[in-house]
């Protein structure tokens, strides 16, 4: 593979959206060269230098719902053009939008960069309800883990644990919550209070509606049930490749308190303090 080759001018520029979109600042940067330019399209400075950029992704990465979708990809020589679609929280709100990003690619890294944005499209409120899981939606509770999961199944070589679960028994044995979007099962989270912990087993949304905050929805739900049950701890765990769950979590306040390590890989064991009243 020569420098020049489309694949290696594409590297730095998939590499740093990987890196935006698991909100992981320090990989971000390492894909920017020390004094790259940033331009809004077709030339206002936005930033220069990579930390007035690093400052800026900074306040970016604090968005909850961040997450930038590639559609389509061009590279001509040194030059990779992109054309997203960015989720984004809004001063009005929660939405997407448009973005076409153009990037000059020296030394393997992002030397500058500019881009252009379409006009906000805020999510359309939408009809949200939780209810409890009964015996009957076993199966759909099923095929909804199996679509959320199957994108680490590659990330780890096998399918995850939650892909294989026997949701028949954990319905009757664990407290599952169903949380619905305008009539649609939407995402679940299954939870077990335990003796001396409350423990979240699983927390999964539908492809359709990742990156809408509904999983933050039910791990804010489920601190509400402990608290309201008593508990003064809160625990989950998860994979320790699965940095974008990592990160969730610890922006959520969870810390990390041990790793086990097993046939099936590294568990990361995370927990965080029940607020009283929340």
């Amino acid at each position: 593979m020569s420098p020049d080759s489309p694949a290696d001018v594409e590297l730095p520029v998939q590499k740093q959206l990987d890196a935006y979109n698991a909100r992981d600042i320090d990989a971000f940067m390492a894909w920017w060269s020390d004094d790259c330019e940033y331009h809004e399209f077709p030339d206002r400075l936005l930033a220069r230098g990579a930390s007035e950029i690093r400052a800026r992704h900074v306040e970016r990465f604090k968005e909850p719902n961040l997450f930038g979708r590639l559609i389509n990809r061009i590279t001509v020589a040194n030059l990779v053009v992109d054309q997203e679609t960015v989720t984004r929280d809004f001063p009005e709100g929660p939405g997407k939008v448009d973005v076409v990003a153009i990037y000059e690619i020296q030394a393997g890294k992002i030397a500058k960069a500019w881009f252009k944005m379409g006009p906000p499209r805020l999510h359309a409120a939408a009809a949200i309800s939780l209810r409890p899981a009964t015996a009957e939606d076993a199966g759909a509770i099923l095929a909804l883990t199996r679509e959320a999961y199957a994108k680490w199944v590659p990330v780890i070589g096998r399918e995850p644990l939650p892909m294989t679960a026997n949701y028949e028994l954990a319905v009757r044995q664990h407290r599952i919550d169903l949380l619905h979007v305008d009539g649609r099962l939407a995402a679940v989270i299954e939870m077990i209070p335990g003796a001396d912990q409350f423990f979240i087993e699983n927390v999964a949304v539908a492809p359709t509606f990742q990156h809408r905050g509904f999983g933050r929805t039910l791990l804010a739900h489920a601190e509400r049930v402990a608290a309201a049950e008593g508990y003064a701890v809160i625990r989950l765990l998860t994979n320790k490749l699965f940095a974008a769950n990592v990160q969730l979590y610890s922006a959520l306040g969870y810390g990390i308190d041990r790793e086990e390590r097993s046939s099936l890989g590294v568990a990361v064991i995370m927990s965080k303090p029940v607020q009283a009243g929340i």
